[in-house]
Order: C-alpha cells, then structure tokens, then sequence
C-alpha cells in the first residue's frame, strides 16, 4: 500500500505542474494585453510599458514561468502599476490589479461560502444519491424502483438554472416556505448559516444525486450476481445483511472515484449555482473575473480548481486501493 501511495503521490504531483505550465501559458494565450489592462485604458504606450517592465513582462517567459513558481512555493514579491512593491506570500497565485489584492486574498475572502455549499452538496449527493440507487436496486423490477429511477432520470436533466431558478420562485417568494438563500458565517450561528444554504445544497445535491443513483443502481445489480455474493447467501446470510456487507462494497469502488472527482469540482467553485442564488463564492469570483479580463484572478482559480480535483481524485484512488487490493498492483 505504501508503494502505491507514492506512485499516487508522484503523479498527483506531476499533474499539478503540467496545470501550472498550462494556467501560466493561459496567461499570455489571452488576446488581452495583462500590463495594458493593468494600467488601464488611459494609460499611454509609454505607461503601458512601464508597467509591463514593473509587472516583469519583459522578462524571457522561462524566467518568468520559474518565478511563478518559486511563488507558489515562496512567496514572491511583486511590482504594483505605480513603482511599489507588494509581498505576496505562499503560495502566490498572482496580483489582481482589478480587485486590488492579491488573488489567493481575493480567494480567501470568498472560499468559506464555496466550502459551505459544497459540503452541504456532497453529503445530499452521498445520502441521496447513494441510499436511492441501493434502493432502487435492492426493489429491482418493482413499483418502487420504477418510481426511483424515473425521479433519477428526471434530475439527470433538469439543468441547475432551470431549477435554481424555478424553486427560489416557488419556494420563498411564492409559498414562503424556506428562507432566501444566502450566505452567513458559520460563527454567526449554525442555524442562520444551514437556513441560507439549504436550497442551494438541496438543488446542488439533487441534479448530482441523479447521476449517483443511476451509477449505484447498476454497479449494485451487477455485484449481486458475483460468486462471493452468491457464496455468502448460500451459507445462509440474510439479504440485507448480505448485501450490506458485500455488495455494498463491491459496488463502491466507481461511485469513490465519481465522489471524488465531483468533490474537487465542487470545491473548486460551482458557479452556476452560486449565481443563482447570488451566493459570493470563487465560482461567482471566477465569473466575475472572465468578464473583467481579470487575467491573474483568472489564473489563480483555474488553479485551484485544478489543485482540488487532482487531489480529491488522489484520495478517492487511495479509497478504491483499500477497498479494492488487485487495484494496488496495477
């Protein structure tokens, strides 16, 4: 196990410098000129090319590329548009001449609501997802697994705006029955905090929980029938039982690695949902910066929505090896 930890260790590792290369190329790919929106448009060619000399534009790229990422592990410190200097700490993930701060500052402020609707999501996604697709799978054939599956296929499309937008009318303006949506700190009180995040994680959750349940549905009719399965019934374990201790774990393995992946996108920001219910997340950040030619704020949460995925995935993998040892020797 310590080996294969490693090897995932080191790729994990490898991916992330392949996104870093990639997000820095992002960078200068843009059609938009970083030290012109920098100075802004009233800056003459003059002032644009101090600017770019201060920002180190007119440094050779494998310079710059190597300073970037000595700022990822370092810290750097870089030149503001008026001559100052401004310390970016560890790891930096650029300056935002827009916002005025730097990108992972701009990140930080935000990141507590991300995290917060992405917890709440998860554990929908986990306990609907998951408890509907053993159901439906354990009552195959049946009324119930009819009914199941056609509540599935119908959150497997719908689109999150379509139904963000239909529940919020419905369910605040309309009828008053759940609070309007919004964002309040954790230390604020528990309760005002699930209040403002409940239909947004109910939303979030259930269009993933759809694809969850379909996936579980199958992987857990597929293991019933595996010899192992088979041999613990014949010894006369109940069905349940059975199924719990077996099935259930049998079929694990692929719904890990899609909890896993979804996890790292979900942290790393799920903008449509959060500009729905006008929550200030890094989606909603990200957003933002797009439209504004933001090109370092842009970056920086390519980043770290990258960073959370590979390492989510990292982990899911090292979930499915203990589940799973033949996966270990691959």
């Amino acid at each position: 196990m310590t080996g294969y930890v490693f090897r995932r260790a080191l790729q994990a590792a490898a991916v992330l410098l392949a996104i870093t290369a990639a997000a820095f190329g992002l960078f200068y790919a843009a059609p938009s000129d970083p030290a012109l929106i920098a100075c802004g448009p009233k800056c003459d060619t003059a002032q644009v090319e101090a600017v770019r000399h201060s920002m180190g534009l007119d440094q050779p790229l494998v310079t710059q590329y190597t300073d970037y990422l000595r700022g990822l592990v370092a810290g750097r410190t870089i030149a503001d548009v008026d001559g100052s200097s401004i310390d970016c700490a560890a790891p930096c993930l650029g300056y935002s001449y827009t916002l005025h701060q730097p990108v992972l500052d701009a990140i930080g402020d935000r990141f507590p609501v991300t995290l917060s609707l992405a917890a709440g999501a998860l554990v929908v996604i986990g306990v609907l997802g998951v408890g509907v697709g053993f159901l439906a799978a354990l009552r195959r054939g049946t009324l119930t697994d009819r009914l199941l599956s056609g509540f599935t296929l119908v959150g497997a499309s719908v689109q999150i705006y379509f139904l963000g937008y239909a529940l919020q009318y419905l369910l605040v303006y309309a009828s008053d029955l759940f609070p309007l949506p919004g964002y309040s700190p954790l230390g604020d009180g528990p309760g005002a905090w699930a209040a403002g995040l409940l239909l947004p994680w109910l939303v979030l959750g259930f269009v993933n929980a759809a694809v969850f349940a379909r996936l579980a549905r199958a992987q857990m009719l597929e293991t019933m029938h595996e010899g192992y399965v088979r041999t613990a019934r014949g010894k006369g374990l109940g069905v349940l039982r059975a199924h719990l201790k077996y099935t259930a774990r049998g079929a694990a393995a692929p719904l890990v690695q899609l909890l896993g992946l979804e996890a790292g996108a979900l942290f790393g920001g799920a903008f449509i949902t959060e500009t729905v219910f006008g929550l200030g997340g890094v989606g909603k950040l990200a957003v933002d910066a797009v439209v504004q030619n933001d090109l370092p704020t842009v970056v920086g949460t390519v980043l770290l929505a990258a960073f959370f995925v590979v390492v989510f995935v990292a982990v899911a993998d090292l979930v499915v090896a203990w589940l799973d040892p033949r996966v270990r020797l691959a």
